[in-house]
């Protein structure tokens, strides 16, 4: 006799067929998530066996860690050493490289910073810094001065170097990285934009590096089974040697791109992958020990593993070691007394500052208000992260430091902490003398100086201002 399922037998065939296909889209989802992070975007299948890591960060900026202003801030430091020693748990074997760019401004703090950071490539084990427009900015003489005490590889392919006593710098590097199963060679060349440079160093020549490139491909195509390229330039500029130059098999690119994963590309046989700007992401590549192409056609790359770039969030503990580093860097801001050094300007009209205290007098019921937000507890915020000798931090949590007569320290203008009355109205001198009706008014344009994308990224303008708003004054 023959069987015949009834309905409901059907349905529950049917019904398991969806599971196992939804279980399915689910995974290569997760796939997706891995290989290309969030977006999705996957450049190839995963390998089998990994063991060698190749790991790049992007432009510095000047930025060494959040600053706790939001919650939802990327990258720093501590982070950053935390993620490098877990790929690198199960094995030693890796390359670290920088694309660029470690001050953010010119002056002593960013001096101080790049030694920092320097120091905590050290720590980390970098292999190389290629040098960016904002390296040359600081002067040549401590460009040379730090790559001569630093144990990271400077290395440049387009930077002619005239003085080459004051300024160490490495045309490219042939990293060996040695395995049970052979000895895998990486070659490591690095250029910047002559754009992005301006022409007043006598000490170097920035030539086109379409140029300067092919003969040290010529010298290092078969002697190396991996080339990588640290491009500090526009995306389209990497774009373009791709396509010029097919012996790179990976391109780690990308000048002012926040968004990298938007950006990543293949360019024939060549991976072109930017890492964005102030390190809040950290790209890496894992490679099976087997990987050798000095035998084989250089051509087709078809095995090298996918990139990922990674989100340096709050899923990363902090690093005791750098925030150690960190917390010297901070004292190091408060021996060199850096607050007095910070580059004043006169206000407007005679004006000056008189302090919260001097407000109090006439606007007692709205100064008891102001206490109570959290604009009156600034300062305190950066006494308890101990940054309050930090220029860059306490510009935004104390009244009128970029201007004479405005905040200097806590001991000899403690009427200026936090973020006073005169920080969204303007130096109160003349409203104090002639008690005018038309005493600067706040608007948006004054708190998006500090409530910008960076600190403060969740600014509502109308929703802040019912924090602070102020009562009504009694007549």
């Amino acid at each position: 006799m023959q069987y015949a399922p009834t309905k409901q037998q059907y349905y529950s065939v049917f019904k398991t067929l969806i599971i196992v296909f939804l279980l399915l889209v689910l995974s290569n989802q997760n796939n997706d998530r891995l290989y290309g992070n969030e977006t999705g975007k996957s450049l190839n299948k995963a390998p089998s066996g990994p063991a060698i890591h190749v790991i790049f960060t992007g432009e510095e900026n000047g930025y060494l860690e959040p600053c706790g202003c939001s919650e939802v801030q990327l990258g720093g430091l501590p982070r950053r050493h935390s993620l490098i020693n877990l790929l690198r748990k199960d094995d030693n074997n890796g390359i670290i490289l920088s694309l660029g760019d470690i001050p953010g401004k010119v002056g002593r703090q960013d001096e101080i910073k790049m030694e920092t950071t320097l120091k905590a490539f050290e720590q980390m084990g970098y292999t190389a810094h290629n040098i960016g427009e904002k390296d040359i900015s600081m002067g040549i003489d401590l460009l040379g001065y730090l790559s001569q005490i630093s144990s990271v590889n400077f290395v440049s392919s387009n930077i002619v170097n005239l003085n080459p006593q004051i300024l160490k710098i490495e045309p490219y590097i042939i990293k060996e990285i040695k395995t049970k199963e052979t000895t895998l060679k990486v070659g490591i060349l690095g250029i910047v934009s002559p754009g992005l440079i301006d022409d007043v160093y006598q000490e170097i020549e920035v030539v086109d590096p379409i140029v300067s490139l092919k003969p040290l491909l010529n010298k290092l195509s078969d002697k190396t089974d991996l080339l990588i390229l640290l491009s500090h330039a526009e995306i389209e500029d990497s774009i373009k040697i791709a396509e010029i130059y097919p012996e790179f098999d990976l391109i780690i690119s990308g000048h002012g791109i926040d968004e990298p994963v938007l950006h990543l590309a293949k360019v024939k046989n060549t991976y072109v992958i930017p890492v964005g700007e102030k390190g809040k992401y950290l790209g890496t590549i894992t490679i099976p020990p087997e990987f050798s192409r000095r035998n084989g056609d250089r051509s087709s790359n078809s095995f090298l593993p996918p990139a990922e770039i990674i989100s340096l969030d709050k899923r990363f503990e902090d690093s005791p070691e750098m925030k150690i580093l960190l917390k010297t860097y901070q004292q190091r801001l408060m021996d060199e007394e850096l607050l007095a050094q910070v580059f004043k300007t006169d206000l407007p009209s005679n004006l000056t500052f008189i302090g919260n205290d001097d407000c109090a007098v006439c606007h007692n019921k709205i100064f008891r208000h102001w206490e109570g937000t959290s604009h009156a507890t600034a300062y305190e915020t950066l006494v308890k992260a101990e940054h309050e000798y930090d220029p860059e931090c306490i510009e935004c949590h104390v009244t009128g430091l970029n201007y004479f007569t405005g905040f200097e320290t806590i001991e000899s203008t403690p009427g200026l902490r936090g973020v006073g009355c005169e920080s969204c109205h303007g130096p109160g001198s003349n409203h104090k003398e002639t008690q005018s009706k038309d005493y600067g008014k706040a608007d948006v344009e004054i708190c998006e100086i500090c409530h910008e994308d960076e600190h403060s990224p969740n600014f509502e303008f109308k929703e802040y201002w019912q924090k602070i708003i102020h009562p009504l004054e009694e007549k």
